[in-house]
């Protein structure tokens, strides 16, 4: 005989029982997946935040998202230009796999007579098949925004080339936001760093509720500079000592702005209650121009430390100790399998993935064992020239197609790459050059080893640039050589002869 228990009795039990089949949803189910904020920085050079050791610019925000978080000190641009690094940080891949090897330009065609071997003029977008980190996460219901640079296409409305037709919904550029191609103000008084934020902060507003992916692309800290005059008082009132010399008052104006727009979206996490669900990556697309590189050698453009090496910090309270500094080398290809794991998700098909993960490392502290990380650039732009190299542990190995040559560094006791040992140190060279030769063969790199017969030692490039003010004597042209005042040069097409400004 079944006995029913009394409805006193019977309440509690369907109470416990409710209790723990929801306990047990709560333990199998898996928890929000993190939204992802990735600020890339135009031109931002190693040293120009607080947490590399500045002391001239101010960083507050982004020092704090190194504090609450991770520093790579050894982070690298996985080129040394703007463009490919652009390629390599949403696609994983190294340059060769997506062909994306410069800013495609007319005036660094192949075979001009100032080239001594043939280049390639390279691709300026992606494959067409090519899946980007933005392409998988939005397939996995994540809300994708790109707010400021693209620089990978010159398609709009979806097409392959646009960035809507890689992954993002919403994509705001400066003439979204009535900007002029490379301004800095728009004519009203506002500055392109807040408008864009402004955008970023819209964006966020609206899609609170889901997990979102914001790729937020400053074109600062990208010459000619038109900075905030409040800021420049601030900068004409401090001298720069150290390293720091060198530094003018116009570009620590304009990184300041940056950091600000920084502190307000990092500002909108928190407000929203959002910062525990949030990972945060800040780095740059190359390093920086050559007054702001010291103590290393070389700039945008080159292959060496000045040209490559950026700041690095990742920040997601609650997953990644805070106040970590890691040593080991990574790379722009780094962080797209580190976002596709930090929201649980796979690498795509059918596609190499060159860069690795980040998560564990960041979580654990565990190495991440990589034998080495490659650089290919197979072009001319201003004083870069085809090199491709290789870091592998301390050492760096550079191949100079128009050597050809070979240098080698040991960058952990010479970051300035002063002292060349591939005389001194022949099996290292080997050892590398087996590894560098092997991976251009895996990957189908271009190899810019045949020789140009147009080539005439006498030929100057050609050179364009914008003027900016104060400079009287010399004048950097988009940081690729100096040009002289009265000079007449050709800029986009247009013959330019160069004045000095009233008033200096």
């Amino acid at each position: 005989m079944v006995r029913s228990l009394p409805a006193c009795q019977r309440f509690p039990l369907r109470t416990g029982a409710l209790f723990l089949l929801a306990l047990f949803c709560a333990i199998i189910a898996p928890a929000r997946q993190p939204n992802i904020v990735l600020i890339l920085i135009d031109d931002m050079g190693y040293r120009d935040v607080g947490f590399v050791g500045n002391k001239y610019i101010s960083t507050p925000n982004i020092d704090k998202i190194a504090k609450s978080g991770a520093v790579f000190s050894q982070c690298y641009a996985s080129a040394p230009n703007c463009a490919p690094t652009r390629a390599c940080l949403l696609t994983g891949q190294y340059t060769p796999r997506h062909g994306v090897y410069t800013v495609v330009d007319d005036r660094y065609a192949p075979g001009q007579p100032h080239m001594k071997v043939m280049s390639t003029k390279g691709s300026d977008e992606l494959p067409p098949q090519t899946k980007t980190v933005a392409d998988v996460l939005k397939s996995n219901g994540y809300a994708t925004a790109l707010i400021g640079m693209w620089n990978i296409g010159r398609g709009r409305n979806g097409s392959p080339g646009s960035p809507t037709g890689r992954g993002f919904e919403v994509y705001k550029r400066p003439d979204d936001v009535n900007f002029e191609k490379d301004a800095y103000m728009d004519g009203k008084g506002r500055y392109l760093s807040d408008a864009l934020c402004d955008e970023a902060l819209s964006w966020i507003d609206k899609n609170k509720a889901k997990p979102f992916f914001l790729y937020y692309a400053e074109h600062s800290v990208h010459e000619p500079f038109d900075p905030k005059p409040a800021l420049v008082a601030k900068y004409k009132a401090k001298t720069p000592t150290g390293l720091d010399k060198g530094i003018t008052p116009e570009y620590a104006a304009t990184v300041e702005a940056v950091d600000a727009s920084i502190g307000r979206i990092m500002a909108k996490l928190e407000t929203l209650g959002l910062t525990k669900d949030t990972l945060v990556i800040f780095t740059s697309d190359n390093g920086g121009l050559p007054y702001v590189v010291n103590p290393l050698r070389g700039s945008k453009g080159l292959l060496y430390e000045g040209g490559i090496r950026v700041p690095g910090a990742v920040s997601w309270p609650g997953v990644i100790p805070a106040g970590k500094t890691y040593d080991e080398p990574v790379a722009s290809m780094d962080f797209m399998p580190t976002i596709l794991e930090a929201a649980g998700l796979p690498l795509p098909k059918d596609q190499p993935t060159d860069g690795v993960s980040l998560m564990k490392q960041l979580k654990t502290g565990a190495a991440l064992n990589r034998n080495a990380i490659y650089w290919h650039f197979p072009c001319y732009i201003g004083k870069g020239e085809p090199m491709s190299l290789l870091r592998a542990g301390d050492y760096k190995l550079i191949q100079k197609f128009a050597g050809p040559t070979f240098e080698l560094y040991n960058v952990k006791k010479d970051p300035s790459e002063e002292h060349d040992l591939a005389k001194s140190d022949p099996a290292k060279v080997e050892e590398l050059k087996k590894l560098l030769l092997a991976w251009q063969k895996d990957t189908g790199a271009f190899l810019a080893d045949k020789k140009n017969e147009a080539y005439d030692p006498n030929a100057k490039e050609q050179r364009g640039g914008v003027l900016l003010p104060g400079e009287e004597e010399f004048l950097e042209f988009l940081d690729l050589g100096g040009v002289a005042l009265g000079e007449v040069v050709l800029f986009a097409g247009i013959l330019l002869h160069v004045v000095e400004l009233e008033g200096g």
